[in-house]
């Protein structure tokens, strides 16, 4: 189970680098993916008792929330409700 946590971590880290790197329509999602990437490698930091890579992964895991904030909601949000009069 631990390999495959390992595996996905590694996989969502490289999928959310390639997704930033297009800077286009889906680069937010890039986060999301990161963020995926940040829980697989607390957990295999936490089992494997790599503390100072524990550490590393909790503070990247404030860094990907912050990016879906600024990247998916705040934009969702604004559109949400500064979207124009479609009824008038």
């Amino acid at each position: 189970m631990l390999t495959l946590i390992e595996s996905l971590a590694a996989a969502c880290g490289l999928l959310g680098t390639l997704l930033l790197a297009i800077k286009g329509r889906w680069s937010g999602w890039g986060f999301v993916a990161f963020l995926v990437s940040n829980a697989g490698w607390l957990a295999f930091a936490w089992h494997n008792a790599h503390w100072f890579m524990f550490w590393q992964q909790a503070g990247f895991t404030i860094s990907s929330l912050i990016g879906i904030w600024i990247w998916l909601v705040k934009p969702a949000l604004n559109e949400l409700f500064h979207a124009p009069e479609q009824w008038s």
